[in-house]
């Protein structure tokens, strides 16, 4: 997408990073002709986009007038298509630095000093976003940015709410459905609980403090759902001896409390924790000098150095060793957190061949219904018209046949009627001829031979006519 202009304004040039919500770009503003990140959000399909968008313009507008020094400056905030995709787009200051995800991974430990000092900073942005109500629900080290003055900027401020009320609200997640990302989470995010308040995000922040001291998060596993378990129910190991002042370590422990009441009660109290470390380091306790004769004093301070030395030496072994065992430790966690990123895009991609499975089975089926009604249809309309035609076939032929008897009685009739008229014409001319003979004149043979033809004659249409009558039958 490089080069592809949002909102005919925002240029994208690099892209920065990429996670679970979308990427990062590092872009141009060419109305104000200055540089600036753009975040690129990526919505679920079939969620309403106004009701997305406005949700989205809401909480990113709620966080980002936050008036803080340890949050980003947020420029503006919309929805754009790139690349034939539907996109919610954030554009904010562009920062110089790293992010604490970035620093952990480096095998050198950090200094406990500079992560209290962090987790003051952190604190004190979720102090501020508390008071108006937001909680950010992700905090983790690739949320936080150290930037090249030395100053932390805790980013995404409402983005991991929208993103989950946006999923509830379309149906596509319940109560129950974990949101923000698992090695971080809180217990009750874990749980996937509708009450999340601003102690979550504590929790959260003492995961990160965790990962900066130890090397690699409270909790880690392959298995995301094992991860989650573990969130739940089990507890943190402890931190490595040595590492960090007591009273740092007991800061991360409380608040990787279980129980949210058990935790500081807000991020104030963990700033002026912070504090309080750092100015117990900045300002050691007075040590008054030890007074010892002047041979006393020389071995004192022969000794003293000597001490000293083998001190340094073991504290430099020890971070050696630390760092040797935090650097090995990074790399597995790096690996696993690779395997879990594999693990999770193969799930991804087979829920979404799946769905597109289901999607073209349900209208295979639609469509197979479609055309089986669309036949049954025609059958039916076809057995409709056969049954008419047979019907207007069996008048037709009730017709005829009626017509044909008819026919076949006048013809029988008419037969008949010429029968009789030949046999009276017969008999009389019987009678005529007998009279000839008893003194009359005698009729030629041929006579009686045309009356045979005639009765003949007769006989064979009557003939044909019962045929008839019998075939209409």
């Amino acid at each position: 997408m490089r080069g592809e202009l949002i909102e005919g304004r925002y240029r994208l040039e690099e892209r920065l990073g990429e996670g679970g919500m979308g990427e990062v770009w590092s872009a141009l503003d060419v109305r104000m002709m200055r540089p600036v990140a753009a975040k690129l959000v990526r919505t679920v399909p079939g969620m309403d986009a106004s009701q997305v968008e406005r949700r989205f313009t809401h909480e990113v507008r709620s966080a980002a007038n936050l008036p803080h020094h340890h949050t980003v400056t947020v420029h503006d905030c919309g929805e754009t298509v790139l690349a034939g995709r539907r996109l919610l787009y954030l554009v904010m200051e562009l920062l110089d630095g790293s992010t604490l995800a970035q620093l952990f991974r480096d095998p050198r430990p950090v200094p406990w000093y500079d992560i209290a000092n962090w987790a003051g900073q952190i604190a004190a942005a979720l102090s501020a976003a508390h008071g108006r109500g937001i909680v950010h629900r992700d905090v983790k080290p690739g949320n936080v940015m150290l930037t090249g003055a030395g100053v932390i900027k805790v980013l995404d401020f409402g983005l991991a709410k929208i993103l989950a009320e946006t999923l509830r609200v379309s149906d596509l997640t319940v109560t129950g459905t974990a949101m923000g990302t698992f090695a971080y989470m809180s217990p009750e995010q874990c749980r996937g609980d509708s009450a999340i308040d601003h102690r979550a995000d504590l929790y959260s922040l003492g995961c990160l403090l965790y990962e900066g001291l130890a090397g690699r998060p409270p909790f880690t596993s392959a298995e995301p759902y094992a991860l989650l378990y573990r969130q739940v129910h089990e507890q943190p190991r402890p931190l490595p001896a040595g590492r960090a002042p007591v009273g740092l370590t007991d800061l991360v422990m409380h608040l990787l409390a279980k129980d949210p009441a058990h935790r500081p009660p807000d991020a104030a109290t963990v700033v002026r924790e912070t504090d309080r470390l750092l100015a117990g380091y900045r300002q050691p306790p007075y040590q008054p000098p030890v007074t010892a004769p002047d041979g006393a004093a020389e071995v004192a301070r022969m000794r003293a150095e000597a001490e000293r030395e083998i001190a340094e030496l073991r504290e430099r072994a020890s971070r050696d060793a630390m760092a040797a065992r935090a650097a090995a430790q990074r790399d597995a966690a790096a690996k696993r957190e690779e395997a879990d990123a594999l693990f999770e895009e193969t799930r991804a991609k087979a829920v979404q061949a799946a769905r597109a499975f289901e999607t073209d089975l349900a209208k295979r089926r639609e469509q197979s219904e479609l055309d089986l009604a669309a036949r049954q249809a025609k059958a039916q309309k076809r057995l409709a018209e056969i049954e008419h035609r047979a019907e207007q076939l069996s008048l037709e032929a009730e017709k005829l046949r009626t017509a044909a008897e008819y026919g076949a009685r006048r013809t029988v009739e008419i037969a008949q009627r010429r029968a009789e008229d030949i046999v009276a014409g017969a008999y009389a001319e019987a009678d005529r001829i007998r009279g000839a003979s008893d003194g009359g004149p005698v009729e030629p043979p041929g006579r009686w031979a045309a009356v045979e033809e005639v009765m003949e004659e007769l006989r064979r249409e009557r003939g044909d006519a019962e045929d008839g009558m019998q075939q209409q039958r």
